[in-house]
C-alpha cells in the first residue's frame, strides 16, 4: 500500500487541528472530550472551513488573543 501526498497533507492538517483544540481547551481549563470542549472543537472546525488555516491565527481566535505557546523545535 502506497501513501499518497494528499494523505500526508490531510494527516498534517488533522494533527494541527488537534494541537489547536488541545491548546484552546487547556487555556480554558476544559477537557477536550467534555461538552464545552466539543463546542470549542465545532468553533475550530467552522473557522477552518471558513478558510482560517494558520495554526497561530486559530489559537488566537479560540483563546481571545491569548499568546499561544512557542512552537516546539523538532
Amino acid at each position: 500500500m502506497s501513501v499518497r501526498f494528499s494523505d500526508l497533507a490531510i494527516d498534517d492538517e488533522i494533527l494541527m487541528l488537534r494541537r489547536v483544540h488541545v491548546y484552546a481547551c487547556s487555556s480554558r481549563e476544559l477537557e477536550p472530550e467534555s461538552e464545552h470542549g466539543a463546542e470549542l472543537g465545532k468553533m475550530l472546525f467552522h473557522l477552518y472551513r471558513q478558510g482560517v488555516r494558520s495554526e497561530l491565527a486559530l489559537m488566537q481566535m479560540l483563546t481571545a488573543g491569548e499568546a499561544p505557546p512557542a512552537p516546539e523545535a523538532g
